[in-house]
């Protein structure tokens, strides 16, 4: 009852977040008479999948079927670097004018924290859960790697163009794309250099604030 109530409190707080990055959006559609930055609203819904599927991994009858909670988990998976790919909408302020420039920058910003709480949220869910099968120490790995497949995801999201459906639409041109990065990591150092950067921030940033919680 009281994991239900710690949800209900943060699902509230996030949806009062949501609402002021919205109203920030309208004011910018009103004020600039442009609908360019609608598309933060979807890759927000994006970045919120992951949080719903960590809460119905939560049923007690999908974590006792390992089968659906691995199926599960894999889904997850897949659509976990959504959440912090929002911070990599920043690079359109370089379409903003000098008079809305500043303002850009809150309203991206909105969306884009929103994005990686939500998503470190489900990632707790996720370590709660995991900590069931594995022991401590494995799971903060399983964790910290995770935090850097979603610096891969990222990349392949924001440089290569894929997302989250194309693993279903065209899986083999995915892997076609993965696989030379990984046989061939010198041609691609970009890649690893990429990676590495967002995966070390969101390590980083993940941990600090999973201290401070640990710490209350």
């Amino acid at each position: 009852m009281e994991n239900l109530s710690k949800h209900f409190v943060f699902i509230k707080g996030f949806a009062i977040a949501t609402a002021f990055s919205l109203l920030l959006l309208l004011i910018r559609i009103i004020s600039v008479e442009s609908i360019f930055f609608t598309f933060l609203v979807w890759n927000l819904f994006l970045a919120c999948i992951p949080y719903g599927v960590t809460l119905i991994l939560r049923f007690r009858k999908i974590q006792d079927n390992r089968i659906i909670f691995w199926l599960g988990f894999i889904v997850w998976l897949a659509f976990l670097p959504n959440s912090p790919y929002i911070l990599t909408d920043l690079q359109h302020i370089q379409l903003s004018t000098l008079n809305s420039i500043w303002f850009d920058v809150l309203l991206i910003l909105s969306f884009a924290i929103n994005g990686l709480i939500i998503g470190f949220a489900s990632l707790r869910i996720m370590q709660e859960l995991l900590r069931k099968t594995f022991s401590a120490k494995l799971t903060n790995s399983i964790i910290y790697g995770v935090l850097l497949l979603c610096g891969f995801g990222i990349y392949l999201g924001r440089i290569l163009r894929w997302n989250s459906w194309d693993i279903l639409t065209h899986p083999l041109d995915i892997l076609g794309d993965i696989a030379k990065r990984i046989l061939f990591p010198i041609q691609h150092i970009h890649t690893w250099v990429f990676t590495i950067g967002f995966g070390g921030f969101l390590i980083i940033t993940y941990h600090l604030i999973h201290y401070y919680q640990e710490k209350k």
